[in-house]
């Protein structure tokens, strides 16, 4: 294609690509705040059986995440915008039922968007891996991911809350 277009941008691409980067660092420090507290909301309910974010003092690598990541306006280390967390005792069945409950975080097949967007990893991104091999590398039937984003940390885990619990 860029053999006969070219490799450059449009320009109303290059318009909102520029009218964008104004305000990303606020919106990662927001990105990152947010999924700090939904992380530890997580952590805290019963149907929750792990979750997995490096901004946890009890994840293995949270020295390094610290170490590397870096601290946002207020001096409170950022550690992205990802968490995966896993639903105890849940299968497929189960997870898919959990996605369905959501009204504010979307389900979808990729992450990226100023919307808070969840996938299950076993018919996603590892779709191709056996379950046997899934289950080595620690994807369970049970596990999703979470992209966090900007809304408001309080309507990101009250929506989480009330999938989980119904």
């Amino acid at each position: 294609m860029t053999r006969n277009i070219g490799a450059n941008l449009g320009a109303f691409n290059a318009y909102l690509t520029m009218r964008g980067i104004k305000t990303l660092p606020l919106r990662i420090e927001q990105q990152c705040r947010n999924t700090r507290q939904v992380a530890y909301s997580l952590a805290e309910r019963p149907r929750i059986e792990r979750v997995h974010f490096p901004g946890s003092p009890n994840h293995p690598d949270h020295e390094t995440a610290r170490r590397l990541f870096s601290p946002d306006t207020s001096g409170e280390a950022m550690f992205g915008a990802m968490v995966s967390f896993e639903i105890k005792d849940a299968g497929r069945e189960e997870v898919f039922t959990f996605l369905d409950r959501l009204k504010l975080v979307i389900t979808a097949t990729s992450l990226g968007d100023v919307h808070s967007l969840i996938t299950y990893p076993a018919i996603s991104s590892h779709r191709n891996l056996s379950p046997k091999h899934r289950q080595r590398l620690g994807i369970g039937d049970n596990l999703v991911r979470l992209s966090v984003r900007i809304e408001s940390a309080a309507d990101i885990v009250a929506d989480l809350a009330q999938a989980l619990e119904h």
